[in-house]
């Protein structure tokens, strides 16, 4: 459909804004180095020492965040919680040692606890300590048999030990318990390539591959699969689709390492650059920085939104409509994306679309003042005059020292008293009066 056609008048153009998201320096660059002035008191017993701790080598977003996760767990040293809180962050930056410590001293301090045996039994597994690990989650899946990630990841651990045999019978249960989870069907094809049953691993693999389409490993498993039945087509197949997905999301079946993964502050050094960067009109190194912290973190949803801003300024179209996509599939509630993305597509002189966005982001957050503004802007100019000035007083409520909403809400108002008639420049917005965005 065509787009609004925004009047060629100077008075109905906009100073326009670009929201950037911040992250404050006094926040995410505090050095690590702090870590090593102890809290009041002394270390709780069986806490890790800070010296160990210094010893690792993090960024100081990352540090900061483990500063005060440390010193919550010195505040409570009975505290299980706040105990196994610092050892899911040293899980997620990969830094097994440290959290297995903590989740011993959490699991010490509530026996029984399905999270910290669970979590100790993965990172003991993923040190190799694989009888430790086979032990404590089996005990996980004692203490809660409905959890089927648990059962899946014992019977991956039966596997990586050479149990074949077991590790098959509780692939099967899993499947049977939630026929839906793609790793326990990769794993089955696992065993059953194991045993040289290539007919059966095609057939795991190909169920996993249709419940989870972007899983990297098993297009990867199944290509060889079919290259040893004979089937050269269809391995090239799956190793082209290998490729295109290898980089991308890769399916989250176990909400209690989804948790952990939430956890990941990577990326914010890199972040806070770029914040400072776009402050000083620096578009194009900002946009380095943002792109450099989304390398760390790929799902550091303000730096997409942020990257719209800076490609939209540098007349990139399709890079700022990359990391809209991408904003949005992460997070469809983030405000400031659709925002951002309706004045690049002003920019565009895609008004139709600009209006969309901007509607989205006033259903999101209906205290935004200049998203009510932009939409009453181009609902003005297609002649809706009455929903026009509808947003531009919902902009005041929200802000009464809006200028732009008090001028064009004015200028409205003077001119549809005026000229009742004043007919639509645009028929896509142009609609009965019962049609809204």
């Amino acid at each position: 459909m065509p787009g609004i056609q925004l009047a060629a008048r100077s008075e109905d153009r906009m100073v326009r804004h670009w929201p950037i998201v911040f992250v404050f320096e006094g926040v995410c660059l505090l050095s690590w180095p702090s870590l090593c002035t102890q809290t009041e008191g002394k270390p709780s017993s069986g806490l890790i020492t800070s010296q160990k701790i210094t010893q690792e080598n993090f960024e100081p977003a990352v540090g900061e965040q483990i500063r005060r996760a440390y010193d919550a767990a010195r505040r409570n040293p009975l505290d299980a919680d706040e105990i196994g809180k610092l050892g899911m962050i040293f899980q997620v930056y990969g830094k097994y040692e440290l959290a297995e410590s903590c989740y011993r001293q959490a699991l010490g301090l509530a026996p029984g606890s399905f999270r910290w045996v669970y979590y100790l039994g993965n990172v003991e597994g993923w040190l190799g300590k694989y009888r430790q690990a086979i032990d404590h989650i089996r005990e996980a899946v004692t203490i809660d048999g409905k959890y089927t990630p648990a059962r899946v990841r014992l019977a991956q651990l039966l596997f990586d030990s050479g149990d074949i045999d077991q590790s098959s019978k509780l692939f099967r249960e899993s499947i049977d318990q939630d026929s839906r989870l793609a790793t326990a069907h990769y794993g089955l094809g696992r065993v059953r390539a194991a045993r040289g049953d290539w007919a059966g691993a095609i057939e795991s693999y190909r169920r996993a591959c249709e419940i989870a389409g972007n899983y990297a490993a098993t297009h990867y498993a199944l290509a060889l699969a079919y290259r040893r039945a004979g089937s050269g087509a269809k391995a090239r197949e799956h190793l082209e689709r290998y490729e295109l997905v290898k980089l991308s999301s890769q399916p989250s079946e176990d909400p209690l390492m989804d948790a952990v993964k939430s956890l990941y502050a990577g990326g914010l050094t890199n972040f806070a650059k770029g914040s400072a960067l776009a402050q000083q009109g620096k578009l194009r190194e900002a946009a380095v920085e943002f792109e450099a912290a989304l390398k760390v973190n790929p799902g550091l949803v303000m730096a997409h939104v942020n990257l719209i801003a800076m490609y939209g300024q540098l007349s990139l179209p399709e890079r700022a409509e990359q990391h809209f996509r991408a904003a949005v599939e992460l997070d469809p509630g983030w405000v400031e994306a659709y925002y951002n993305w309706g004045l690049f597509l002003i920019q565009q002189r895609r008004t139709a679309e600009a209006a969309e966005a901007f509607g989205k982001a006033v259903e999101l957050n209906p205290n935004y003042a200049d998203a009510h503004a932009e939409l009453g802007l181009l609902l003005d100019n297609a002649g809706r005059d009455q929903e026009a000035q509808r947003h531009y007083r919902m902009a005041l409520e929200n802000n009464p020292a809006h200028r732009q909403a008090h001028y064009l809400l004015g200028r409205s108002l003077i001119r549809t008293g005026n000229d009742q008639s004043r007919r639509s420049q645009d028929p896509d917005l142009h609609a009965s009066p019962g049609k809204r965005l």
